[in-house]
């Protein structure tokens, strides 16, 4: 989903158009019926994008990815502190758990495990 930031969503920063390979993420967000908004930058560091992206957004959740690694922040966390870190290698579940922890963070629910 793209749209404007004056709408409610989990901003995410896609650093180096990376975007699908982090399609299982974007669907658990889907799942839990939270919107989030697509923002592209070329280069970037993903601890900090996430934080920024977290600031930015009205949900104070924020996602930021590369080729290698997507963190989920919250804005009220320290920026060196990120509340999840996933590496690519990671299986798909684990992938979609992730996305579904970062739209249950904007929901107030209790986290899904993330190797369910």
């Amino acid at each position: 989903m793209d749209s404007n930031h004056s709408a409610p969503a989990i901003v995410i920063t896609v650093i180096n158009d990376c975007a699908s390979l982090w399609h299982e993420v974007l669907l658990g967000i889907e799942e839990e019926g939270i919107p989030f908004l697509l923002q592209h930058h070329p280069a970037g560091d993903v601890v900090d994008s996430a934080w920024q992206a977290a600031r930015s957004s009205p949900l104070l959740v924020g996602i930021a990815c590369d080729r290698h690694t997507l963190v989920v922040h919250h804005k009220n966390l320290p920026v060196s502190a990120p509340l999840f870190t996933l590496m690519h290698h990671q299986d798909s579940q684990a992938q979609r758990n992730t996305g579904n922890n970062a739209a249950r963070l904007v929901k107030g629910i209790p986290f899904r495990d993330l190797h369910a």
